[in-house]
């Protein structure tokens, strides 16, 4: 697995078994707000994306590769969080009419 961080949209993509052939991807899965797994036409697995990963730290406990996912953020330095820690609520932009 390689891990890919970008510090100025706090993302992290993994690839799972090297690097995606172009083309490679035939859909992408949105999980949830945060993760997104690229599978190719047999279904099988290629890579996740991580959003938010320094601001809320990455959600592992339901990937299929959640052993080695966690062993490669823990050598990165990113946290772990599970689905009972809540995401926070977007921030207010500007103020309220009224």
């Amino acid at each position: 697995m390689k891990l890919t961080y970008d510090e100025h949209v706090d993302a992290a993509y993994v690839e799972v078994a090297g690097a995606i052939p172009p083309r490679g991807v035939d859909y992408t899965e949105e999980l949830d707000q945060d993760r997104n797994v690229d599978r190719d036409a047999d279904d099988v697995i290629l890579g996740y994306e991580f959003l938010n990963v320094r601001r809320l730290g990455v959600r592992l406990d339901d990937l299929e590769h959640r052993d080695e996912l966690a062993q490669v953020f823990r050598e990165a330095g990113f946290k772990e969080r599970d689905w009972s820690t809540p995401r926070p609520a977007p921030r207010a932009r500007g103020k309220a009419a009224g």
